[in-house]
Parts: structure tokens; sequence; C-alpha cells
């Protein structure tokens, strides 16, 4: 099963193997922008995180890889500041994150993107867009319109309410949203869940295009290979432990991706 290509093509994706050259010769990062360091935490007596090292310089795509239960959404949600208390250090771009609540990260440029979208579903789509300004005083009605030109979808869906929206367009929502705050970092888990293929295609166009823009992006995916195909860096993780790191292409190539999702051979 482990060798049987329909398989892998469920868990790891049609791109698994071949990230694009442009992402492959790598990209103009910057500084560095997150840093993470020995991040432990857990909901119990075991730790989900076991000692996470990661790193996110200016301008890249970062994804990081694994099967589920691995600790990825454990991961975001600690970097979000909405699991504490954590062990290690959060540092963003100087700026030490490690103590701090969610609504005070959020207020630092770090905005996640959450697993489910979560949109306020009794809210219309354009106060659901405006809300991801509610931590800045310089918001202005035309970044409102020009959410609206980088998601026509939901242009003629403007005054819905966003519960009545179709998942897809809910997840272009809850990204406009995230992008409204004009995130240092942006962190996006699992935005591809429960998606239709045609949607998911969709969607990482508009990562593709975001990366293109220079945003700043850590990403959780279970679509391996669309992810590698987009991401500059990435990671592996496998039962709270990073297992391997490197380029999308070494990743791609490294047995260690394919071991998290399907087991040891």
């Amino acid at each position: 099963m482990q060798q049987n290509a329909a398989v892998k093509r469920a868990y790891l994706g049609e791109d698994a193997g071949r990230p694009s050259a442009r992402k492959a010769a790598g990209g103009a990062a910057g500084a560095k922008m997150l840093d993470v360091a020995q991040l432990r935490a857990g909901y119990g007596a075991e730790p989900v995180l076991k000692g996470i090292d990661l790193g996110v310089r200016e301008h890249e795509m970062v994804a990081v890889l694994g099967a589920n239960g691995a600790g990825k959404s454990s991961l975001m949600r600690a970097l979000a500041g909405l699991h504490r208390p954590v062990e290690g250090s959060i540092n963003l771009a100087g700026a030490d994150l490690q103590q701090l609540p969610a609504h005070r990260v959020a207020a630092q440029g770090v905005i996640l993107v959450p697993e489910g979208r979560q949109v306020f579903p009794e809210l219309t789509v354009l106060d659901n867009i405006r809300l991801g300004a509610f931590l800045r005083r310089d918001a202005e009605e035309h970044e409102v319109e020009a959410m609206l030109e980088r998601f026509p979808g939901l242009r003629e869906r403007c005054h819905q309410r966003a519960g009545l929206l179709s998942g897809g367009e809910q997840q272009m929502l809850a990204l406009a949203r995230g992008l409204m705050s004009r995130p240092r970092l942006l962190l996006l888990d699992e935005p591809s869940l429960g998606l239709a293929p045609a949607i998911i295609n969709a969607l990482f166009a508009v990562l593709d295009r975001l990366r293109e823009e220079k945003v700043t992006i850590l990403l959780v995916d279970q679509m391996a290979g669309l992810a590698l195909a987009l991401a500059d860096r990435a990671y592996v993780i496998e039962s709270g432990t990073i297992v391997a790191s490197g380029s999308a292409a070494e990743i791609a190539a490294d047995g260690a991706l394919q071991r998290a999702y399907l087991g040891a051979q």
C-alpha cells in the first residue's frame, strides 16, 4: 500500500516530487522574521510539541507538513497566542511573543487564518472583511474594495450573511479578513481542508499571487504536493518533533515526508 501510486497521490498530492524551478531556485528572502526555539506545548501531562526549532524570513513562504495529529495546528495556535502556556521562545523580529495572549500577538502583526475558516456567520461578507482591520486606525474603505478585486467571487455576495457562503467562499473570506490587517506574518492553518479540488486549485493560485507580492507566510496544509510547489522552504513534523527541514526541492526528494504520512518501510 505504501508503494501504491494512488495512495501516494491521496496523501502527498500530484506535485509532491516536483516543486517548480522558480521555487527550487530560491527567492529573495530578507531578514529573519520569525525565530522559534525549543518550543514545547501540550494539553496535559504529555507534550504535543517537543522542542520545535523553526524560522521564517521576510518575504518567504514556508510550509509545515505532516500527518494528522503530528502537532501542526497546535504549533499554529501556539504561535498565534491561542495556546498558553508554552515553553521555549517565539521571537518576531526582536519581539518576544512567548508569553503574550492572542490579541497582543495579533497586534504585533502575526495573523492567523484558522483551520475551519471561522468566519462570523451572522455578519455580512463586507463586515467580516472590515473586521480584519479592527486593530488598525488607518484602515480605509478602498482597501475593502481591493479585497473584493482580489476575491471577485465575494463581490456579488458582499451583502449576504457569511454563513450562507460555500466552504470555498468562506475560505476566501477568511483569507481576505486576515489580509485586511496588513500582517507582518500570515499563518495559514489547513486552508484547503474540506474543499473540492477545483476550489483548492483556485485557493493555491491566490496563495501564489500573495507569494509574488512578498507576503511572509507560514503555511500548514495536508496537500503536501501543492504546498511544496509554492513554498521556498519546508519542515516535516512528526509526533511533535521536526524530523526534516530544507528547501522545497530537498523536502520533496527526502523520504522523511513519505515516512511522516505513510510510515516507515
